[in-house]
């Protein structure tokens, strides 16, 4: 046996093992180790994990029989360790205490009561070193995350799968919002004094390769819980002196330079009109199909790489309860962001990407409660608020069923109005409708919903804060609710919904854009007010417009 320990109570050590036949041993495999540490003996816990070096590598024990539990032989009992395998103590529930798991297959113990013959055994967050977005933050990520002065902060920076870390001289914020489908970016600073970073120029084929920023914690010696900040793709490459600046955009960057169409050569659209589509399915098959050019991950699943699968699926069901249907057609010119546009648009959505490069679609966004964050003075390092009545709409047109003929949308046959007589007789009727016509209703009712929503949240002017925080509240993603507290401005526990975010590790803050009223998509929600003739029923399906 390589190890052995006879109690719970052990003082922290860590044991390699390397392979017999070393020819065996995976490349760039620096070290296999068990983990343990001891806390104090009246909880009578042990932590157990296996750990590499490299962040985006998993490997179990090969060989040999990695710990004798006294009194239990795991030879006996489980047969000889082998790769992918690790200790999965009897009785313990794995998905509700860390969280659901990418994690590799796990040793069971048949016959053998861990909590009897080793004690209680504590199962702490034995992650991957993977890039996670907000809401799939880690409790170690949060818990540090919570701290006045967290330990072991970790800024990374990977390019084209290398970790280039250590030469970053200067990280750029990184912001996101919903209002507008449009690229986002961010750049990385590099001490070249090395001439390392010259191969960009004299390898073109670098540009267009995967850039990362990440942000964490170090969980243990060997392994570091990373919440992703910013992915994007290689465009630009400034030279100065000793250093060089590695600019980053998106993944709608380069859906902006790809037609939705194919056919250059008779010059056909691409055509919806033969029947009616949920505008989820529509954009999933435009995004996926080799009938068109973005030709993106068709998988369906999380396992997506290029598209927020579970947003999407939350988002068709969405328009689904709804019985929304609509037609397209994008002529052989229209490019995918402006495609994304007038979905977005039509269907009173957010569509953008998340830190992790992905698609992301969003509808119901008067925030998931369970995500909702509380800001106080306490944690306010700034603070702006205005009033703007520049997005106003208190009438507003949807023009439904466009004709396509000759390769081309004619016209449409009738609109549907819906007004808000209660904002017109207080501010004067201000009337908006639909700006573009890639995307359009077929039914009167589909229509009136898309004008109820829109008056219903644009009837008064917008308020908006933003406020600058410790890096504290990377957990909220846009759309969240977000409660405020702030004395000057007289707001208590005012609810917010985030449409944009601004996160700078360099300085460890995080900025909120926060709206009441406009953000492209704020609620999905029956919308009352009091005594109005069209929105004043009060009942059980009424809800908190934020």
């Amino acid at each position: 046996m390589l190890g052995s320990f006879a109690s719970t109570h052990l003082t922290q050590a860590t044991y390699h093992f390397i392979p017999l036949d070393k020819k065996s041993r995976t490349p760039g495999l620096e070290e296999f180790s068990i983990y343990y540490t001891s806390l104090p003996e009246q909880h009578n816990t042990i932590k157990l994990g296996y750990w590499h070096k490299n962040p985006y590598l998993n490997y179990g024990i090969i060989g040999e029989t990695a710990i004798e539990v006294i009194g239990v032989d795991l030879e006996s009992q489980v047969g000889s360790l082998s790769t992918n395998k690790i200790l999965s103590p009897t009785g313990v529930d794995l998905e509700t205490t860390v969280g659901g798991l990418t994690a590799l297959k796990a040793i069971n113990m048949p016959g053998v009561d861990a909590e009897t013959e080793v004690g209680s055994v504590f199962i702490d967050v034995a992650v991957n070193s993977v890039c996670r977005t907000g809401h799939e933050l880690t409790n170690f990520f949060l818990a540090q995350q919570q701290k006045t002065n967290p330990e072991s902060i970790v800024r990374q920076f990977t390019f084209n799968n290398s970790i280039l870390s250590s030469r970053v001289t200067e990280y750029s914020s990184v912001t996101r919002n919903y209002k507008e489908v449009v690229a986002g970016g961010f750049s990385v600073r590099l001490e070249n004094a090395s001439k390392l970073m010259n191969e960009i120029i004299e390898d073109r084929t670098k540009f267009r390769k995967a850039g990362e920023i990440s942000y964490g914690y170090q969980f243990n010696p060997t392994h570091i819980d990373f919440g992703c900040v910013g992915k994007g793709e290689l465009i630009e490459v400034d030279y100065d002196q000793a250093e060089v600046n590695m600019q980053f955009k998106n993944r709608l960057d380069n859906l902006s330079e790809i037609k939705v169409s194919t056919d250059l050569t008779s010059r056909q659209g691409a055509s919806f009109v033969g029947s009616v589509y949920n505008p989820a399915d529509l954009t999933f098959d435009i995004l996926t199909s080799n009938s068109y050019g973005a030709q993106l991950d068709n998988t369906t699943s999380t396992a997506n790489a290029d598209i927020n699968y579970s947003s999407w699926v939350d988002w068709k069901n969405s328009l689904g309860s709804e019985s929304i249907v609509v037609q397209a057609f994008f002529p052989v010119d229209i490019d995918y962001v402006r495609a994304l546009q007038g979905i977005a648009e039509t269907t009173d959505s957010a569509i953008y990407v998340e830190s992790n490069n992905k698609l992301t679609f969003l509808r119901k966004i008067t925030g998931v409660e369970s995500f909702s964050a509380t800001v106080t003075d306490e944690d306010i390092i700034s603070i702006s608020a205005k009033g703007d009545a520049f997005d106003m709409a208190n009438e507003f047109t949807v023009p439904i069923s466009f004709t396509v003929a000759s390769n081309s949308i004619t016209g449409f046959r009738q609109t549907i109005t819906f007004q808000n007589t209660a904002s017109v007789n207080s501010f004067g009727k201000i009337s908006k409708s639909t700006t573009q016509n890639v995307v359009w209703y077929v039914d009167s009712a589909s229509a009136l919903n898309l004008a109820q929503r829109i008056v219903g949240r644009r009837r008064r002017p917008e308020v908006a804060l933003q406020i600058t925080t410790p890096l504290k509240y990377m957990q909220q993603q846009l759309g969240d609710l977000v409660f405020v507290t702030h004395d000057a401005l007289n707001l208590n526990d005012e609810p917010f919904t985030m449409i944009g975010q601004t996160i700078d590790i360099m300085n460890q803050t995080i900025t909120m854009d926060l709206s009441v009223g406009h953000g492209l998509a704020i609620a999905n929600l029956i919308i009352f007010e009091l005594d109005d003739a069209e929105l004043g029923v009060l009942d059980s399906s009424a809800g908190l417009l934020a």
